[in-house]
């Protein structure tokens, strides 16, 4: 019931409003759960190896709507044991949007940092270098999503971000 009062409260925020809210608990969740990213190119790095190791292929780095998946992520996160309480302090009490409008890539950017955000909470990665080349590589930190493992949350990852392989 809890889950559905979430979604429908991340439903009900404007595009911005949307972002917004996700960046926040993004960045507290960066806090709480470092994910040892640093750069842009890294997130996608981490999506691109999810995918490849999970045996999706052609999968998008980007949302077809941001702010859509914004709340989908949002939700998403709400239903986690580890942002729960945070994700119910935002959604109750959403940032306001002080700005003018928004960039394409600040949404963009703000859906991707969501997405490892989410990630994080399943699984930790690291960076290293094998046969000249960057790798991810992850690992378990709680029961996996389901039985499929790394499979399970790379369709997690599309569904959030509106893209089913």
């Amino acid at each position: 019931m809890a889950d559905d009062i979430h979604a429908a409260k991340a439903a009900a925020l404007a595009d911005r409003t949307a972002l917004l809210a996700l960046e926040e608990i993004t960045h507290e969740l960066g806090q709480k759960f470092p994910t040892g990213v640093a750069t842009t190119l890294q997130a996608r790095q981490v999506l691109e190896e999810l995918f490849a190791q999970a045996g999706v292929e052609d999968a998008p780095l980007r949302a077809n709507d941001p702010a859509a998946a914004a709340r989908r992520i949002l939700a998403a996160l709400a239903r986690e044991e580890d942002a729960r309480e945070l994700a119910e302090e935002v959604l109750a009490d959403p940032p306001e949007d002080d700005q003018m409008g928004g960039e394409d890539l600040a949404a963009d950017l703000t859906v991707l940092a969501g997405v490892v955000a989410f990630l994080r909470l399943h699984v930790a990665f690291r960076f290293k270098r094998e046969q000249g080349r960057n790798t991810v590589e992850f690992r378990f930190e709680k029961k996996p999503l389901s039985n499929g493992g790394l499979s399970a949350l790379a369709h997690s990852v599309l569904s959030l971000m509106n893209r089913e392989p």
